[in-house]
């Protein structure tokens, strides 16, 4: 689409080269317009990379629409044919079954198909997309499954005799979905030059349990639970304490720099100087795009630099706002919030000074929140023509990511590049390279404060509803769709804030354990430190330090919508030995009999393994081939799999749920001297057990101060060893002898 009309090949001379890559030449006879396209194939992998610009060589500008490099191509799918969609917005993302009639007939920049029957792997998209809105268009009629791609320039103008360069096309036709998922972040890398935070970033919230709106002070809620932290916590790597809106006069979104007295008596500087004495840092929320109605003051300022709709008006991004001062007002008098020009001088003023002044207090870490307000089109799948506002203020970006990003990148400069920035509700993909984390899943975990406009009056917390937003399900799903961006384009935040006591059941607070562990990302906590029972505070430290790499769902596409991917799998390799970890999760009311076929691990079908269970501390016994997985209703069960090589060998801990890769530094089996030992590393005045296996063959040789069990079925031994890291350390040997 071009000047306003589309254009296709029956308009074009066609010029097809013989050089490698294959280069077409399209020239437009309408218009002086040339795109100009490079196809390269790999095939070893399937790949075909489509890389093209377009060229004005007339003497006015064009504006530009969108533009296919894929178009209406009929894919090999059959009626049990599933598909993810690609990631974009905070929605809850899923596969979902191809013919389903409410499948979404739209996704952001890319989108994976898995057809069983082949298998056949299909991956459409862009590995580049942070100029123009790309999408995949999805259409099924008569049974036909087509699928257009498109890059969209949303009526930019390209100046007359200049080019510009098309978001790079990518199709790859393989077996293995998992392997193209995986592929695409790889390529999309280099595109997006992502940041690296060398580790998942650790914090306290505390909103679970704690009204610190308006039933506790705030400051006193925060200056407990830091000491708290200090004293049950110490050593586990807290870096972050994030307080949101109650940090703000009159908690209104828009003035970032006021700072709520009532809350927060001494002031922003008192606390932060408080915080760096517990060695914590404050993190605060901010809606970088949004302004109240009730602000004249701001609304005079920014007089110009508003979005409007395409008739002029200005452009309400959220009708009500509900948090706050607003709060206590009818909802019919509660203020509306309208959104910043990402493009507008004024606008980009306002925010560099936002976040240059609590730089200068001392603040590190930032939820930026309802990205949507800027983003434009990026929030908007689907056949809405070009933009959904009114033309930027600067006409030379194109509206979509490079508008979108150009406001991004004043937030990354004022906050600095010390300080960790977490993206959340708004486009995913599109923050790549300016932030450091993405919020990827739902508010997981999260309370709220006991008011009568929120769902969960009178309480701060929702507990029996796995499914509910705040809910583990959701959490699961979205940890699922998203695993193959974490550490390759972004840190993936699908664990948002973990909550573990009562009277969060105990089955409930091993689940919300079970997902931070296995996350590979940050997480905030919910509960209040200073006043959780001893037992649930353990679950915490079963989570810490946190692993950097994600989980694989192994069953992504064997569970489209209503179901839910259930088996999560970790292969862990440390220089002293490797092994498995698989989470089986059961969100159903039966219990859940699953085989899970070794093959589909990546292991040895005609090799032994021994299996631990780590929430019942239960030595399964050995296996060959499949392991039977039995997990009641509301229950997750957390397996190591270790190879039987007919020698001692650690079978699992109670210290960590991946149950040796965070807490064991060596561990090996001395031939000669018929030693097995090891040494573990945990903060300063914990204790823990690592469990080990032993062939029915030999004795314990130095049996005092370790628990001997004789497994009935084959006479093995298992054998626990108590460990007393009071030191921050901690050895174990155990001897052997023949029996």
């Amino acid at each position: 689409m071009a000047a306003g009309q589309q254009f296709g090949a029956e308009d074009a001379d066609i010029d097809v080269g013989d050089d490698s890559p294959w280069q077409l030449r399209i020239r437009f006879r309408a218009i002086k317009l040339t795109w100009l396209i490079g196809a390269e194939v790999d095939e070893s992998t399937g790949l075909l990379s489509l890389r093209s610009t377009l060229e004005n060589h007339g003497h006015t500008a064009i504006a530009l629409g969108k533009v296919w490099p894929f178009c209406a191509a009929t894919l090999p799918l059959t009626s049990k044919a599933v598909f993810l969609p690609g990631l974009s917005g905070q929605n809850e993302r899923s596969v979902v079954r191809v013919r389903q009639e409410d499948a979404p007939l739209c996704s952001k920049v890319k989108t994976q198909y898995f057809d069983p029957t082949g298998p056949t792997a299909i991956q459409v998209g862009f590995t580049s997309f942070l100029r123009s809105n790309t999408e995949v268009d999805h259409r099924l009629e008569d049974g036909v499954h087509d699928v257009e791609a498109h890059a969209d320039f949303a009526g930019w103008q390209l100046a007359s005799v200049t080019s510009t360069p098309v978001e790079t096309f990518t199709l790859q036709i393989g077996t293995d979905p998992h392997s193209q998922l995986e592929s695409w972040a790889t390529l999309a890398a280099p595109e997006v030059n992502p940041r690296q935070w060398s580790s998942p970033p650790i914090g306290w919230l505390g909103w679970t349990w704690v009204d610190s709106y308006n039933v506790e002070n705030y400051e006193e809620v925060v200056l407990r639970n830091c000491a708290a932290i200090n004293r049950r916590l110490a050593g586990f790597g807290f870096d972050f304490v994030w307080v949101s809106i109650g940090n703000l006069a009159g908690g209104k979104p828009g003035a970032w720099n006021s700072w709520n007295e009532t809350n927060f008596p001494h002031g922003p500087e008192y606390l932060v100087e408080r915080l760096r004495e517990h060695g914590l840092k404050l993190g605060l929320w901010c809606g970088p795009f949004w302004v109240s109605s009730d602000s004249p003051e701001q609304m005079g300022e920014l007089e110009g630099a508003l979005l409007r709709n395409p008739d002029g008006s200005l452009l309400v991004s959220l009708e009500h706002w509900n948090y706050g001062d607003a709060a206590q007002l009818p909802k019919a008098n509660r203020p509306c919030l309208y959104a910043l020009d990402p493009t507008h001088p004024k606008a980009l003023e306002f925010i560099e000074r936002s976040f240059s002044v609590n730089r200068e207090r001392g603040i590190r870490y930032y939820m930026i929140d309802f990205l949507y307000a800027g983003a434009g089109n990026l929030n908007h799948p689907g056949p809405l023509a070009g933009s959904v506002h009114a033309p930027l203020a600067d006409a030379e970006i194109v509206p979509g990511p490079e508008a979108f990003q150009t406001a991004l990148k004043v937030i990354r400069k004022a906050v600095g590049p010390d300080t960790y920035l977490l993206a959340s509700t708004g486009p995913t993909l599109h923050t790549a390279g300016v932030v450091d984390g993405i919020r990827t899943g739902n508010d997981f975990g999260e309370g709220r404060s006991i008011a009568k406009e929120s769902f969960f009056y009178p309480a701060s917390y929702v507990i029996n509803s796995s499914s509910f937003w705040t809910g583990c399900l959701p959490a699961l799903r979205n940890q699922a769709a998203a695993y193959y961006t974490h550490r390759r384009l972004y840190l993936n935040d699908s664990g948002n804030v973990l909550t573990v006591d009562k009277p969060l059941p105990l089955s409930d607070a091993q689940l919300h354990a079970t997902i931070h562990a296995m996350s590979g990302g940050p997480s905030m906590m919910g509960d209040d430190i200073d006043r959780m029972a001893d037992e649930r505070l353990a679950l915490i430290k079963k989570t810490l330090p946190r692993s950097s790499d994600v989980a694989v769902p192994v069953d992504l596409f064997d569970a489209p919508l209503p179901d839910h991917p259930k088996v999560f799998h970790r292969r862990v390799k440390k220089e002293w030995g490797s092994f498995d970890v698989v989470a089986v999760y059961n969100f159903s009311a039966e219990t859940l009999h699953l085989p899970l076929v070794l093959s589909g691990l990546g292991l040895d079908m005609d090799q032994d393994y021994l299996v631990w269970e780590f929430w019942n501390e239960r030595y399964i016994g050995r296996i060959r081939e499949q392991l039977d997985a039995q997990v009641p209703p509301g229950t997750v069960k957390v397996y190591r799999i270790v190879r039987d090589g007919g020698q001692p060998v650690l079978l699992g801990t109670d210290m960590h749920v991946l149950m040796g890769e965070m807490e064991v530094t060596s561990c090996e089996w001395d031939g000669t001297t018929r030693t097995f030992s090891g040494h573990a590393i945990r903060p300063v005045g914990e204790k823990g057990s690592i469990f080990i296996h032993a062939p029915n063959n030999v004795s314990v040789a130095n049996p005092r101060g370790h628990w001997i069990a004789k497994d009935g079925r084959d006479q093995s031994l298992i054998i626990r060893c108590a460990l007393d890291l009071s030191e921050g350390s901690a050895d174990w040997s155990v001897s052997f002898a023949d029996l």
